[in-house]
């Protein structure tokens, strides 16, 4: 153990140490540059933020683990400005439609909206997990989720809260992560027999395992698909209980203390009453819960249908307006056990009106959108979330199984195998599919074909998400050991991006 101890930093051992040449040329950086002190008491760190482009300000803002935010000028990577925030910042920050606000959440639990003008911190709303996933804006609302299987609807100008929904935290292991928001404009329709109210919902749909496709999946990067039959619908299961926690919240005013307070019991929460007109900077108290008054009363939430899963394996489709189940799925496996989280976020094709989303136990499924009955079904262990990729592709990527491009119904047309790790959803850019990898940094893959196109090995791999700035045709993201790498493309017929000059620009920390 002594000689573990001397040993430094240790690296999990690869199998498929073939991974790493490659067409390396395609991935030239742009630059380099430290953004987070290194901490040495940390043998394995993770930086699992996400950059996030201001094209207008000609800034980048990320956050670290240390919990420090820099903005960052586009150009020279200098430092702007900066601000420390309790809790590590492990999320992507959202910029509001209007670019006046930013959205960042905290390990702490903390969603801060932060006025960018003046940097200072207009509301912020305390919940009981962290919040690592981007929230999502409409119109005058934002839509959160955190670790603790909470979703949560607040006004976005003054934090007031709205409505939740939540699942019971399940007891036993979990995987890291946690699914994202998907938003549907419309409202999905609810079946007879699944009439949601704000207790829950009286059925439930059950996902099968049988029915899969049996396709072989290919394990070359060869442009022929892998042959077989697309997968079957498989059957949907009797109901069950679709019990709910009753949440607890509390929103803080901008620059004042959190006052606590327990919203109303069952699966969704009453609307709050927003704070009186003309009562700016004033504390609106609604069913129990604080938060900062705005200039008018704010608007209802949207219209619309939100998709989530959950770590218990449930999958819902949660009306934006009420807060209310309109549906649930189950996919975990039917005896349960540990690791049977629903973590992808869903992936919505309206076209088929379809929702896909994964079980790390079971696998990947296509639901229909009204009522999250079993379309079809593929098995793969340790799936993430589902991107869509062109000509009606889907990249998935499995820690344990590689990555796979999935055909409609669930049929593979190609896979590649990765080393063991921690990836991240794939980037689908053009008919480009990257790939963030903790030990093996950044992968690039041809989506039609599959075939592996280039590694960017920054030395301490990727855990966080690879972000893509079309306006300015820019890539970046950041390395475990805190270095931000940013890398320019430009548009080419063959690839969709052609190698960018070298810069070399000093450490700004």
């Amino acid at each position: 153990m002594s000689l573990g101890a001397c040993a430094g930093e240790t690296r999990t051992v690869m199998p498929h140490p073939e991974l790493t040449p490659g067409a390396r040329a395609n991935l030239e950086l742009a630059r380099v540059q430290q953004i987070a002190l290194h901490d040495y008491g940390v043998l394995n760190p993770d930086e699992f933020a996400g950059v996030a482009p201001d094209p207008g300000r000609r800034l980048i803002y990320v956050g670290t683990r240390a919990g420090t935010l820099l903005a960052l000028s586009m150009e020279t990577g200098e430092v702007v400005w900066e601000q420390q925030f309790p809790g590590a910042i492990s999320s992507v920050p959202k910029l509001a439609a209007d670019g006046e606000l930013m959205l960042l959440g905290t390990d702490n639990g903390d969603l801060l909206a932060i006025e960018l003008d003046t940097r200072k911190t207009r509301w912020s709303y305390s919940t009981l997990g962290t919040i690592r996933n981007e929230p999502l804006v409409r119109g005058g609302t934002v839509f959160v989720v955190n670790s603790r299987d909470q979703v949560f609807a607040l006004e976005l100008t003054t934090g007031a809260w709205r409505w939740q929904y939540e699942q019971p935290y399940p007891t036993e292991f979990t995987v890291h992560g946690h699914a994202g928001l998907s938003f549907l404009e419309a409202e999905v329709t609810q079946a007879p027999d699944q009439a949601a109210s704000a207790s829950g919902i009286s059925a439930e749909a059950v996902l099968g395992e049988g029915g899969a496709a049996e396709d072989e999946e290919a394990e070359t990067s060869g442009d022929a698909p892998a042959e077989g039959d697309d997968a079957a619908v498989a059957g949907i299961g009797a109901p069950s209980g679709a019990g709910t926690a009753p949440p607890v919240t509390s929103a803080a005013p901008a620059g004042g203390a959190a006052a606590p307070g327990a919203a109303p019991a069952g699966g969704a929460a009453a609307p709050v009453a927003g704070a009186p007109a003309g009562k700016s900077g004033e504390a609106a108290k609604a069913a129990g819960n604080g938060s900062t008054g705005g200039p008018s009363s704010p608007s209802s939430p949207p219209s619309g249908t939100i998709f989530t899963g959950f770590s218990n394996g449930k999958v819902a489709a949660i009306g934006a307006q009420s807060g209310e189940p309109m549906w649930l799925a189950n996919a975990a496996p039917p005896a349960g056990g540990d690791f049977v989280d629903a973590d992808g976020t869903p992936l919505i094709l309206t076209d088929r009106g379809e929702v896909v989303v994964t079980g790390q136990s079971t696998g990947v499924y296509g639901l229909a959108l009204s009522d999250g009955l079993q379309r079809w079904y593929r098995p793969l262990r340790g799936a993430g979330s589902v991107a869509a990729g062109p000509r009606g592709l889907m990249i998935v990527a499995s820690a344990l199984e590689g990555v796979f491009a999935l055909e409609h119904g669930g049929r593979v047309r190609w896979r590649q195998q990765l080393n063991p790790g921690f990836v991240q959803t794939p980037l689908i850019v053009g008919d480009i599919a990257f790939i963030a990898h903790s030990d093996d940094g950044l992968l690039a893959y041809d989506v039609e074909t599959g075939e592996f196109l280039a590694n960017l090995n920054t030395g301490s791999g990727i855990s966080g998400p690879p972000v893509y700035d079309g306006e300015l045709g820019r890539f970046y993201t950041m390395s475990n050991r805190g270095m931000l790498v940013v890398f320019r493309t430009v548009e080419d017929d063959a690839r969709g991006f052609v190698r960018g000059a070298v810069e070399s620009v000093p450490s700004v920390r």
